[in-house]
């Protein structure tokens, strides 16, 4: 059973907007995944080591954990088929 991954984003400027990822199609995880890779030039792994948090804006962390979340469900999709 997969779990319900959502994100809630609250902002003062465009109120309460959530991310289902559990619900999110195949082709739209890949997607955002290759646009943050060309975004930041690397793939998440490289990234991670060389994100701070000290030195981030907002938006970065913000895609910071969007991208390990697509990743993770982009990830656990794929286990679950190899089991399947």
């Amino acid at each position: 059973m997969t779990a319900n991954r959502k994100v809630t984003i609250y902002s003062s400027d465009s109120g309460t907007t959530e991310i289902s990822y559990s619900t999110m199609p195949d082709a739209e995880i890949h997607r955002r995944i290759a646009e943050y890779e060309k975004r930041y030039g690397m793939p998440l792994k490289r990234y991670i080591r060389s994100f701070s948090c000290d030195h981030a804006g907002h938006q970065e962390v913000f895609d910071q954990r969007d991208w390990e979340t697509l990743t993770e469900e982009r990830d656990n999709r794929s286990a679950v088929s190899r089991t399947a």
